[in-house]
């Protein structure tokens, strides 16, 4: 594993740097290994209480013990070999843990991406070796693909994971994921759980990062491309009057949205491209605000005829 992550890194250099611009799709190495990190069940145990209180709650163990009918000696043996008993679950338990997190991973990415049903698909594992190399190392029990640098270059990131026992010493562990881009940049992301759904949580950031709209974007409308541009936070932002925003946007070389391109992008939503409007108010031109939730007669309305302080807006070229 060691050799494997010397390779990994030092081959990381080769990559190309991204592009400025968002790609439709983002490839990840589907092999993602996980190490086993420090046992933070054992080290809460340990270090939860003093040594003293440690002490006493072993006398009253065995004191229970014999109480029932055990010897010193007897006693002893049974703590001992309770503690072992301990033990030997937790080396049974783990073993191919991190197959059955990288699998899970997987499986819950693409339930978000069947029940959300987005029009196109971002986040991909891709797999850069043939099938019929693949095939192969599944039959040999094999999980990691071997990699070059030739494969390497067609991928956006790779991704490696760790994973240690839970303080709560319940039988739930930590997992943090981290992904490594072309340049060598890093994100992490962590869950917390029963081993066999702690990924959903993953998987969840994972496509909340990657498959909602960023700020900057191109969405095709029409015969014309509109430039999100977003606020001056770099994505949705807010402010106290219209005219602020308005401000905040020519600020940025940029324009408030007009109704029809609002529209659009809300049919087309957070994970499509789009914005969804939701039932925020959004600042127009001309001290105007688009309210969703007035749409008797029209939802583009004065400033004054609606109950807002803030108003949401992002801008566009």
């Amino acid at each position: 594993m060691k050799n494997f992550f010397l390779t990994l890194f030092s081959t990381l250099s080769l990559f190309a740097p991204l592009a400025t611009q968002a790609q439709e799709r983002i490839d990840i190495w589907p092999s993602i290994p996980f190490i086993r990190g420090a046992d933070l069940c054992k080290y809460n145990d340990a270090y939860s209480s003093t040594r003293t209180e440690y002490m006493r709650e072993m006398v009253e163990n065995a004191t229970d013990l014999m109480q029932s009918g055990a010897f010193g000696d007897e006693a002893l043996e049974m703590l001992v070999a309770f503690n072992a008993l301990y033990e030997r679950n937790q080396a049974i338990a783990t073993p191919s843990l991190d197959t059955t997190l990288e699998s899970t991973l997987k499986a819950y990415l693409d339930q978000h991406y069947r029940e959300i049903r987005p029009r196109f698909k971002r986040l991909s594992f891709t797999h850069t070796a043939n099938l019929l190399t693949i095939v192969r190392n599944a039959q040999r029990g094999f999980r990691i693909t071997p990699l070059d640098e030739r494969q390497l270059e067609q991928l956006d990131y790779i991704a490696y994971g760790t994973y240690a026992l839970a303080p709560d010493c319940k039988g739930d562990i930590q997992v943090t994921l981290h992904l490594i881009g072309r340049q060598g940049s890093s994100e992490s992301f962590i869950g917390r759980g029963r081993p066999e759904t702690v990924m959903s949580q993953i998987s969840s950031q994972l496509f909340t990062r990657f498959q909602r709209t960023e700020f900057p974007s191109v969405v095709r409308i029409g015969d014309n491309d509109l430039h999100l541009v977003g606020g001056m936070n770099g994505s949705i932002d807010s402010t106290h009057s219209p005219k602020m925003a308005e401000n905040a946007c020519a600020n940025l070389g940029a324009r408030l949205p007009n109704p029809d391109e609002l529209e659009i992008l809300d049919s087309m939503g957070d994970w499509s491209g789009g914005i969804s409007l939701n039932n925020q108010t959004w600042a127009l031109n001309d001290n105007m605000v688009y309210a969703p939730y007035l749409r008797n007669p029209n939802p583009v309305r004065n400033v004054n005829q609606v109950n807002a302080r803030k108003f949401s807006y992002y801008c566009v070229r």
